[in-house]
C-alpha cells in the first residue's frame, strides 16, 4: 500500500475507535443512571409496601415490582459493552499494523534511495511526502490516546496502556526478527560472493595452466 492509501485507513480506524469509545462512555453512562433509577424505584416500593403493611398487613406484590424494574432496566442497557470493547481492540490492531506498514515503507524507500540512483527523482517531494506521511500518523496515534485516556471511562484507557505496551514488545520482537533476517541475508550474500571468487580462482587458474601446457608442447615442436 502506498502513504496515501495507509493513512486514509488509518483515518477510518480512528474514526471507528472514537466512534466505540462513545458508545461504550454513553452506555456506561446510561447504565450508571439507570442503575440509580431502579435502586430508587425498589426502595420506594419497599417503602410503599412497608406502609401497606402496617396498616391493612397487605401490600403490592414484590414479583409484579421486580417484573417491572427489570422491563425498565432492560429498555435502556442495550449495548454489549464487552463487543463495543472487542471492536475497539480490533480497530487498535488495524492501526498500529497500518503504522508498521507505513514505517516499512519508508524504510524501503530510503533504502532505495541509498542504492538506486534516479535521475529524475524529486528529492524534496520525496523528503515532503516521508514527513507528512510519518506526522499524520504519529497524529493519528495521539489523538486515540487522548481519546481512550482522557475522554473516556477508565478501562479504555487501561486497555490502551496495556496495547500499546504489547504493540512495543510485538515491535522490539519483530526489530530483533528483521535484524537477524538482515543479518543472515548479508552472511548469505558474502559465502554467495567468496564463492563466486573461488570459482573465478579456479577458472583462471585453469585457463593459466592450459596456456602453460599448450606453450610448452608448442616449445616442444619447435625443439623438434
Amino acid at each position: 500500500m502506498d502513504p496515501l492509501s495507509i493513512l486514509f485507513a488509518a483515518n477510518a480506524c480512528v474514526a471507528a475507535i472514537k466512534q466505540g469509545c462513545k458508545l461504550y462512555k454513553d452506555a456506561k453512562t446510561s447504565f450508571m443512571e439507570v442503575k440509580k433509577t431502579v435502586d430508587e424505584v425498589v426502595s420506594d416500593a419497599r417503602a410503599v409496601r412497608s406502609f401497606w403493611q402496617k396498616l391493612f398487613g397487605t401490600g403490592p406484590k414484590p414479583a409484579s415490582q421486580a417484573k417491572s424494574v427489570a422491563k425498565k432496566k432492560e429498555a435502556y442497557v442495550a449495548v454489549d459493552e464487552t463487543q463495543v470493547m472487542s471492536d475497539i481492540v480490533t480497530q487498535l490492531t488495524k492501526l498500529f499494523r497500518l503504522e508498521e506498514q507505513l514505517a516499512t515503507h519508508i524504510r524501503e524507500e530510503e533504502e532505495k534511495s541509498r542504492n538506486v540512483y534516479d535521475p529524475d527523482a524529486n528529492l524534496m517531494e520525496a523528503a515532503l511526502q516521508r514527513v507528512l506521511a510519518q506526522q499524520q500518523m504519529a497524529e493519528l496515534i495521539v489523538t486515540v490516546r487522548e481519546t481512550m485516556v482522557y475522554q473516556s471511562p477508565p478501562e479504555l484507557g487501561a486497555l490502551y496502556s496495556k496495547v500499546f505496551e504489547m504493540r512495543d514488545v510485538i515491535r522490539a520482537e519483530q526489530d530483533k526478527a528483521r535484524k537477524k533476517r538482515d543479518d543472515e541475508s548479508w552472511q548469505r550474500k558474502e559465502e554467495e560472493r567468496l564463492l563466486r571468487e573461488r570459482q573465478a580462482y579456479l577458472l583462471a587458474t585453469f585457463l593459466f595452466l592450459l596456456y602453460m601446457w599448450l606453450l610448452l608442447g608448442l616449445l616442444h615442436r619447435i625443439g623438434k
